[in-house]
């Protein structure tokens, strides 16, 4: 089952299993609680698929950011460094299957996979 850790000050972590759509922000109705400024009510959504785990901005003001990179929507992998506001949380993917995902990161640039998608269109896709 994928999992986020969750970095709460210097020396506590926190361990959060990853359900089906797993919203974090600063509202109160959200899966996962960031109480911090920096932090939109709604920030960021994480959908588990039964391949992939995605995380997609919720079209937060500051920002979602994968491997310290900025992101719109992003497939996580194994390891990766989430940060929202200046809350920092790692993803494990558990069972899931990502190694050709982590493959084709060795690749490429972080992100450009998404970028290449959104360039291509809907048409693209179809074929």
């Amino acid at each position: 089952m994928p999992r986020l850790i969750i970095m709460i000050g210097a020396s506590q972590t926190k361990q959060i299993a990853l359900g089906t759509e797993t919203t974090i922000g600063r509202a109160s109705g959200n899966d996962v609680v960031i109480d911090a400024d920096q932090v939109s009510r709604l920030h960021a959504q994480i959908s588990v698929g039964p391949a992939f785990v995605t995380i997609k901005d919720m079209g937060s003001r500051n920002g979602t950011f994968v491997n310290d990179a900025r992101i719109d929507s992003q497939v996580l992998a194994n390891g990766d460094n989430i940060r929202v506001g200046a809350c920092e949380m790692r993803f494990l993917a558990g069972d899931q299957e990502y190694t050709q995902v982590e493959a084709l990161r060795l690749m490429t640039v972080p992100g450009l996979l998404v970028d290449l998608d959104k360039l291509r269109g809907p048409a693209a896709s179809a074929r």
